[in-house]
């Protein structure tokens, strides 16, 4: 084996040359491998989401769920299949098992779904099947505030949203608090009677016309009837000489029968915005949503500047407020962990000088960011990314890589002592310690390896810690026996001593002296053997009585103090948007004297998109608040969720929820109890009843 790493010291320029090569393509690799926050995870869910207007929850199980369900329980690699059905939604929850193939289950579930679509009734609309991933949650949410009127605001949303859709590395953006430009048709009865004519043929009509109007409601006799549907004409004249039937040959316009009232549509979603503790004030919020495996700083940072550059034009005078930014937390959480690697690489390098003098100490140091570079070669080649995990990864590996070269360095230090020549001594290093220093990494590397295995959603977020390491190992080996020895020749081939080196070599002898005398009678003294092992036994039942007892908490990950953190409202089942409106007002009223919190936006329509589980309808609504920054607060983001938690279980007209960025995967509730039967209004009860016991 010496053979091999005897070949880079005899050829000195090839070595040189394979040096500039890796840190020229590790350096590459760091920019240009994509950054995130956390990893991109892919969970084996689907989603199947089914509309049917105007049923009820009962009509939409029957008629929806259980045919979808039929046909979607014959897929394979099927684990677990659960639904909820709704007035007018059915959604039907899909798990796979998590070894499974997930593009091809979700094929598998289309393909069912299209066996299903047949036996659904014919006016419910198309079921949309939802391919679940941990990345699907906005990067980047703004809010824009001016007081337009609701149409020019929604015009103004949506070519801001053309406009950022067009950064490269951004999925799509949603639009809440946004109304339509429609039509509304109120019939006058009696013209209608005297043509002969029937709501139906109006309807017919109009659908005929193709017109991109929206026609939201139709009028009869103070009744309302909804109906959408869109096309080719613009405007209301246009829509009023549409051409309803015919008498004796002269056609019957809806202008004849009709009156065409030129409006916006009801409000699906409410937005709101407040700054500094100002009252809210209607707004648009637009969130953007990044490509699967884009880097979520440069996108994030793109979109920051696409709204700069639309500040002095389309924006000018409306005001933007970011309330979340995940590529400014992905850029500080990076920052963070970078700060922490030097100086965890400065302190091994000042322990390291002491030891064994400062020109050793460079040269054992030099090998902790060559393996990194060779190591983020790696990392780029084989799609992963650098977040706050593999980071940790890297931080972990430091005291391990590190090893290797300093056994290498220390080797021919002592043997150029005593023979004075640096070629013969690196040699003499890598014959007596290559083998013992590739087992020693190879044995760190198994123990490491296993963590590949582990399954599911926790195996795919933490495997980059084993591949980052073992990485890095492999790299560290190779530097510490083929790169090092060269570094080390150039360093260490003095051949003057200064004071500090001797010294040094003073106080390590006396070390070693009274180590050796130490180790002596520790040996010899039976009793204090004894001792010691009774001590470390009994701290070792002690140091594992500590998680089981309660007294050190035990927490899979632990919680960051975030930036942000968000608030869920939920109704009563039936409750209109604007009584929703009313609850997160009153909610509102609890957070404009926080000083803690900068900015906050209300969305009344929909659960926050922050949220492991969204859902969308009249009776939710959602809180983002922004909190000041870290260092301008004393409490950290937890403490002042927990302090909310408290402030809003005044409410019992509607429940309200106060919540911060998890950390560690994807997960549900920590306790999940599920009632089962066959009686709705007995499954009711019990839940009320667990309710009332729970609380």
């Amino acid at each position: 084996m010496h053979t091999f790493w005897n070949f880079f010291i005899d050829r000195r320029q090839f070595t040189i040359l394979v040096m500039i090569t890796l840190v020229t393509a590790g350096v590459v690799a760091v920019f240009a491998i994509p950054k995130e926050n956390a990893p991109e995870v892919t969970i084996p869910i689907a989603i199947v989401q089914t509309t049917l207007r105007g049923a009820s929850a009962s009509d939409t199980e029957k008629l929806i769920t259980k045919e979808i369900e039929k046909e979607v329980s014959s897929v394979e690699n099927l684990h677990k299949l659960t639904s909820t059905s709704k007035e007018g939604v059915s959604v039907v929850s899909v798990e796979f098992d998590a070894s499974s193939n997930i593009d091809k289950s979700i094929q598998d579930v289309k393909d069912a779904v299209d066996r299903a679509k047949p036996k659904l009734p014919k006016d419910a609309d198309d079921p949309v099947v939802i391919r679940i991933t941990a990345g699907d949650q906005p990067i980047f949410i703004v809010s824009l505030s001016g007081g337009l009127p609701p149409a020019e605001f929604t015009r103004l949303g949506k070519e801001v949203i053309d406009e950022l859709e067009a950064v490269p590395g951004v999925s799509n953006v949603v639009m809440s608090g946004a109304r339509e430009r429609e039509a509304n048709v109120i019939v006058r009865k009696e013209a209608l009677a005297s043509y002969g004519l029937s709501l139906s043929d109006v309807v017919a009509s109009l659908s005929a016309a193709n017109s991109s109007l929206p026609v939201g409601t139709i009028t009869v006799d103070n009744i309302e009837y909804a109906i959408a549907f869109k096309g080719n004409l613009n405007d209301p004249e246009e829509l009023a000489q549409t051409t309803v039937g015919t008498i004796n040959g002269n056609p019957v316009y809806l202008r004849d029968i009709a009156d065409i009232v030129n409006g916006i549509e009801k409000a699906k979603s409410i937005s709101r915005v407040s700054i500094k503790g100002l009252p809210a004030e209607s707004a648009i919020t637009l969130a953007v949503y990044k490509k699967p495996g884009g880097n979520i700083f440069k996108t994030a940072e793109s979109a920051k500047e696409k709204l700069n550059d639309l500040s002095t034009t389309l924006l000018a005078g409306i005001t933007t407020e970011v309330s979340i930014d995940l590529g400014e937390e992905v850029q500080k959480s990076l920052s963070e962990l970078t700060k922490v690697g030097f100086e965890t690489i400065f302190l091994v390098m000042i322990c390291l000088v002491f030891a064994i003098g400062w020109r050793e100490s460079l040269v054992a140091g030099l090998s902790i960011p060559l393996s990194f570079v060779i190591a983020f070669i790696g990392l780029n080649a084989t799609g992963n990314t650098i977040n706050f995990v593999s980071l940790f990864a890297l931080i972990l590996a430091i005291g391990i890589l590190v090893d290797s070269g300093i056994v290498v360095t220390e080797a021919i230090h002592t043997r150029y002592k005593k023979n004075g020549d640096a070629i013969l001594a690196a040699k003499e290093a890598i014959r007596e310690y290559a083998r013992p220093l590739t087992a020693g990494t190879m044995t760190t590397v198994a123990m490491f390896a296993p963590l590949f295995f582990i399954s599911g959603v926790v195996g795919q977020y933490i495997q980059s810690i084993p591949f980052t390491i073992i990485t890095v190992l492999i790299a560290s080996i190779f530097v510490a026996l083929g790169l090092v020895p060269l570094i080390a020749i150039q360093l260490i081939d003095k051949n003057t001593e200064s004071k500090f080196a001797q010294m040094q070599e003073h106080w390590n002898n006396r070390a070693q002296v009274w180590y050796r005398a130490f180790l002596k009678k520790v040996l010899r003294d039976k009793k204090f053997q004894k001792k010691f092992m009774w001590g470390m036994s009994i701290a070792l039942v002690v140091a594992l009585l500590l998680p089981i007892s309660g007294i050190v908490k035990v927490l899979f990950f632990p919680q960051d103090d975030a930036e942000y953190a968000y608030l869920e409202i939920e109704t009563k089942q039936g409750t209109t948007l604007e009584q929703t409106d009313l609850a997160a007002r009153a909610v509102e009223e609890l957070l404009y004297n926080d000083v803690r919190i900068k900015s906050f936006v209300t969305t009344v329509g929909a659960s926050s998109a922050l949220s492991q589980n969204t859902s969308s309808g009249p009776k939710y609504a959602n809180v983002t608040l922004k909190l000041v920054p870290k260092e301008d607060r004393k409490e950290t983001s937890t403490q002042i969720t927990e302090e909310l938690r408290r402030k809003v279980s005044v409410f019992h007209e509607f429940s309200v929820h106060a919540f911060e960025p998890a950390g560690g995967p994807p997960s549900g509730a920590p306790v999940l109890i599920t009632f089962s039967g066959d009686n709705l209004d007995d499954l009711e009860r019990a839940v009320s009843a667990g309710e009332r016991v729970l609380r």
